[in-house]
C-alpha cells in the first residue's frame, strides 16, 4: 500500500511545521507550498491525495484555488 502524499498549502511556516509535523508522524508524507502558484507548478508533475488549504494566501486565496481545480483537472 503506498503511502498517501498531502499537499500542504499555507503561507504561515509555524501553520505548515505544526500540521507537517503531524502528519508525518501519522504516516504520511507531506509536502508544503507558500503560494497557490507553486501549488499549481507542483500539481502538473504529482497529484496528492489530500490537499489543505489556507483560505487566505499571498496570491490567491484557497477558495479560489478550489474553484480552478475542477476546471484544471481533466488537462493534468
Amino acid at each position: 500500500m503506498k503511502t498517501p502524499l498531502v499537499y500542504i498549502v499555507e503561507d504561515d511556516n509555524n501553520i505548515s511545521e505544526i500540521e507537517s509535523f503531524a502528519l508525518k508522524n501519522s504516516g504520511y508524507i507531506t509536502e508544503v507550498f507558500e503560494t497557490g502558484k507553486n501549488f499549481f507548478k507542483h500539481l502538473q508533475n504529482k497529484k496528492p491525495d489530500i490537499v489543505l488549504l489556507d483560505i487566505m494566501l499571498p496570491d490567491m486565496d484557497g477558495l479560489e484555488i478550489l474553484k480552478i481545480l475542477p476546471i484544471i483537472k481533466k488537462y493534468l
